[in-house]
């Protein structure tokens, strides 16, 4: 509103309102101008594509004349045009060639993301309608992207989320878009982008490990130390699904226990065979492990269905402990030294760091138990015991003094127990009976 206006019967006042040099709307005023009256339409024909200026003159009450500064206006009625190849969406040459997998999914953060090609003129507050159609032409929306100060003069990225992907299902897909810049205009509908989709994952069967030594079927399996021979491999089945880029993992026993061992390593360059070392084998003598194997994306580890392996410990070929001096009639105390030594044999897969308790258990005279006498207790294996034997070296004796505190002419034994998992489980080996003479 101008300054000043003051219109009446006598003295009225005019606005005169152009389009460019055109004049457009000329108003007459005889009284208060009303607020709704400074408003005026042009008329459509005059509204050709690009800029104009507009300006008016008021003629006041007292005959002066006022012209406006000029406004300048930009008409703009021509959409925006897409550049590329009719403006299809640029994707990686992976998708394109493999398609919208689950494995691609989970490796790009679960999300496809496409590059819009440089259109004409991009400008701050044109909206990008994008659409993923499960048939030509659905035009089912995806979401829209604003062009702002931000991302003005950046390359566009439109984002498809896994969850819509998925939800949309597997097939044929079509990926598309239109550009409506900030005066309303709509670009022509990108040329679709023709992708396919296997997006829904598959129920994944980890099947339980095979183990080609041990007995029985489905998940309960046996394992006879006695029967064993290295190297044991445990094999993952072969109809097994592993996508590309995932790990395999097998896991022997229990987390944190003596005999856990895993392994990612195949044996020998055997796919999907995995051996477990002989001494964590044996370190499950006596229990029942469970057995798996662990398929790895990167981003999350699936447990295969366990198998239960029982470990039956050696019972067979197994060393006897020997009392030096005795003979088939028993043990003589006459012709005894003051320390008689004891021996043990090497056993099969014995190895340092094994444990080792033997024991001398008898009758005392007054016809009592005697107290047992320790030879050894849960002694470890050195690497020369390992390579030798126990007590050759004469150092694990039972004093003369203790045999002859038992009674003559009764049996008395010498027992020996091995631990293959740091004395937490013990095997018995065959022990001696001896008749103690004097």
């Amino acid at each position: 509103m101008w300054d000043y206006s003051n219109p009446s019967p006598d003295y009225p006042e005019k606005l005169f309102l152009y389009w460019g040099a055109q004049l457009v709307e000329e108003k007459t005023w005889f009284d208060t101008i009303p607020p709704q009256d400074l408003y005026a339409d042009v008329p459509v024909a005059l509204l050709a594509h690009g800029q104009v200026l507009v300006t008016y003159r008021v003629h006041g009450y007292n005959g002066s004349q006022v012209v406006s500064e000029p406004l300048t206006l930009t008409i703009d009625k021509i959409a925006p045009l897409l550049g590329g190849e009719d403006g299809a969406l640029i994707v990686e040459e992976q998708v394109l060639d493999e398609g919208v997998t689950v494995s691609y999914l989970e490796s790009h953060g679960d999300r496809l993301l496409a590059t819009v090609p440089g259109y004409d003129s991009p400008a701050v507050g044109d909206m990008l309608t994008y659409y993923w159609d499960r048939a030509p032409f659905a035009n089912e929306q995806v979401a829209e992207l604003e062009v702002t100060d931000q991302n003005v003069g950046q390359p566009l990225v439109l984002e498809f989320p896994g969850d819509m992907i998925r939800e949309r299902e597997d097939g044929a897909r079509y990926i598309h878009y239109r550009v409506r810049d900030r005066a309303g205009n709509v670009s022509a509908r990108s040329q679709p982008v023709t992708l396919a989709v296997t997006a829904t994952p598959v129920p994944r069967s980890l099947s339980p490990v095979l183990i080609a030594q041990a007995e029985g079927s489905g998940p309960q399996l046996t394992l006879a130390l006695d029967d064993f021979d290295a190297p044991l491999l445990i094999e993952v089945p072969a109809e097994v699904m592993v996508y590309p880029g995932e790990t395999i993992t097998v896991v022997w026993g229990e987390p944190g226990s003596v005999g856990h061992y895993s392994t990612r390593t195949p044996y020998e360059g055997r796919d999907r065979h995995f051996e477990i070392p002989v001494q964590k084998v044996l370190a499950q003598s006596k229990r029942t492990l469970p057995v798996i194997y662990q398929v790895d994306g990167g981003d999350s580890a699936l447990d295969s269905d366990p198998v239960r392996l029982e470990v039956r410990a050696m019972t067979q070929r197994l060393p006897q402990v020997n009392l030096v001096g005795a003979d088939s009639t028993g043990f003589h105390l006459a012709s005894a030294p003051a320390h008689v030594p004891i021996k043990l044999d090497t056993w099969r897969m014995i190895a340092e760091g094994q444990r080792v308790s033997i024991q001398v258990t008898g009758v005392l005279q007054s016809g009592n138990e005697a107290p047992a006498h320790d030879a050894l207790v849960a002694h470890p294996v050195s690497a020369t015991q390992a390579r030798q034997g126990i007590g050759m070296d004469n150092a694990v004796t039972v004093p003369k003094t203790y045999l002859a505190s038992l009674r003559l002419n009764e049996r008395f034994t010498v027992s020996v127990q091995v631990s293959f998992d740091e004395g937490g489980n013990w095997v018995r080996f065959p022990s001696i009976n001896l008749t103690l003479r004097a």
